[in-house]
């Protein structure tokens, strides 16, 4: 079907969907006392007035409350403290954290560790206004030490053993960390770091002689930084770019999932993504927002198939994110699996045929690290269409003009995937024009949007006759795989490097059906000497992160 039939399936109220009218700000610099931004009101093609009413374009869900779930002044780690007060009150106080073979924490235990960590840092000068790196490949001393950053008033900047060691230089250095908390045995991946390593094994005495009681605001001083974490993804530049989510963004996300999802206090939620992914925020923290217990994965590389069947049969999994290439990997079912939720790339309808069960509740949701994690969220059927639902509570999204972002389209036309609400980040760290040109002023005047911006996703997409979003792929040649997002001219711009090449392309391709790979190709330059791709794979790797390294590549004759 083409625009010009969708654009004929024009939506003007779908039951279960609220259409907005028009709420008229004044036309001058809006101030979001939520956030702390300054938006300015843009005039021309941004402003522009248009036939359709506001409540032909936008869409939120009218079934669910519309107010929002943070209060001024409230922090992500609270949420936390907020489940250990609750479990003691109830008498729960034996409740699992997480769960880990031989490293099993109840949430109390797991708040004095943090408590104790986060006086350490404090005692080193680490508190309010700094931003701390974290490496791990143990998960429980990840949580641990992301809970004791934002305990001493700082943001924490994740980071994966998987990365190149010039990307962490890079991440650490372009985040402005003070610090890197780490165990000892990573420092080789840290040597180009450029700031203090706090090596935690090193100085275990040490803090264990801390109190484990919380941290006084008087103790940690005013927090002048509202920023929670800085999460990095590919950048079109060769170089990755931070995304500053604030502590009203994420607190409100949070709870928005914690109410809307049904994970439950009882459950075991398999934790298997890297902190350095902005989906494990889901895995972890919604959890955590209800009081039940994580199950990470061991140390290692990922589990697949038939080794993450075992281990989530072995270990009593009963909750489960993940992307849909890691859930098509298993063959079996797992009968204890009482919740499911699947993200970070399409979904393809044979899966959900596949993992469907009644009784099992199975989400498929969506939403880019720049608007907190997840923005649009609905329960699968195999007897409906694979749409990414409706958007979340305190969320809005728009479908914009590709053409021109200043234009919102009605209902049923195809366009670019606009996202509105308090869920949106801060922006990008140090690229002031990536942002401008990302997050536009709200030129529609969303009612609720405390954020006064739209974050244009990049993604394709046009509201259905049943009112929910139709996903229709990237707009740009940025690309998922296995779950991250990947801009192909990151990887090109590296290959550009290499002395010799005077082209490279990178794309994708399906090996077998549902199987996306990478693949790139190269020309070199006519006084290029012999090159082997045998002798790329390493070289590359020290550049591009091994899930991003092309398994397959090509060479064309030499340029002339």
């Amino acid at each position: 079907m083409n625009p010009a039939d969708r654009a004929a399936e024009t939506v003007p109220a779908v039951s279960g969907m609220r259409l907005l009218e028009p709420v008229r700000g004044p036309d001058e610099t809006v101030l979001s006392t939520t956030l702390g931004l300054a938006i300015p009101r843009q005039r021309g093609s941004l402003g522009a007035p248009s036939s359709l009413s506001t409540g032909d374009r936008v869409l939120v869900d009218r079934t669910r409350r519309q107010d929002l779930r943070w209060r001024p002044g409230e922090r992500l780690e609270q949420l936390f403290e907020e489940r250990c007060d609750e479990l003691r009150r109830v008498r729960r106080a034996d409740q699992l954290c997480v769960d880990s073979p031989g490293r099993a924490l109840t949430y109390d235990q797991m708040d004095a560790r943090a408590n104790r960590l986060a006086r350490h840092l404090l005692r080193r000068g680490i508190g309010p206004g700094h931003r701390v790196a974290l490496l791990f490949d143990d998960a429980v001393d990840a949580y641990a030490a992301m809970l004791a950053v934002l305990k001493a008033g700082a943001a924490y900047v994740p980071l994966d053993t998987a990365f190149p060691a010039d990307r962490i230089a890079y991440i650490v250095r372009d985040s402005s960390a003070v610090a890197v908390l780490s165990p000892a045995h990573l420092r080789p991946h840290l040597q180009l770091a450029g700031c203090p390593v706090i090596a935690l094994d090193d100085v275990a005495d040490r803090i264990e002689q801390e109190s484990d009681r919380r941290v006084r605001e008087d103790e940690r001083g005013p927090v002048v930084d509202a920023v929670a974490y800085v999460i990095y993804t590919s950048g079109s530049t060769g170089r990755p770019k931070g995304v500053a989510v604030g502590h009203p963004s994420i607190v409100n996300f949070v709870r928005v999932a914690a109410e809307t999802y049904g994970v439950r206090r009882d459950d075991r939620m398999y934790q298997g993504l890297t902190i350095a992914f902005d989906f494990s925020v889901e895995e972890i923290w919604v959890p955590w927002a209800v009081g039940a217990t994580l199950v990470p994965k061991p140390r290692g590389g990922s589990l697949l198939g038939a080794d993450l069947h075992a281990f989530l049969t072995q270990r009593r999994v009963s909750a489960m994110c993940c992307v849909p290439t890691l859930l098509a990997t298993v063959e079996d079912d797992l009968p204890g699996l009482r919740f499911l939720l699947v993200s970070g790339e399409a979904c393809p309808q044979d899966l959900i045929s596949r993992w469907y069960r009644p009784g099992r509740r199975f989400l498929n949701v969506y939403g880019p690290t720049e608007t907190t994690v997840t923005a649009t969220w609905t329960e699968v059927h195999p007897d409906r269409p694979v749409t990414i639902g409706v958007p979340l509570p305190t969320y809005a999204t728009v479908v914009l003009d590709p053409d021109d972002p200043g234009r919102a389209l009605p209902h049923g036309e195809v366009g670019e995937i606009g996202i509105a609400g308090i869920g949106l980040a801060e922006g990008y760290v140090n690229r002031d024009d990536l942002t401008a040109r990302a997050f536009v002023p709200d030129f529609l005047d969303i009612p609720g949007n405390v954020s006064r911006r739209i974050y244009r996703t990049g993604d394709l997409g046009r509201v259905t006759p049943d009112g929910e979003i139709e996903y229709l792929g990237r707009i740009d040649l940025q690309v998922k795989i296995r779950g991250y997002r990947i801009e192909l001219t990151e990887i090109e711009s590296v290959m550009l490097r290499f002395p010799g090449v005077a082209g490279a392309v990178v794309s994708t391709f399906e090996a077998a059906p549902g199987c996306v790979e990478l693949v790139g190709y190269y020309s070199l330059r006519s006084d290029a000497g012999p090159s082997t791709s045998s002798g790329w794979w390493p070289t590359s790797g020290n550049t591009c992160r091994a899930t991003w390294c092309p398994p397959t590549w090509s060479t064309s004759p030499p340029s002339r």
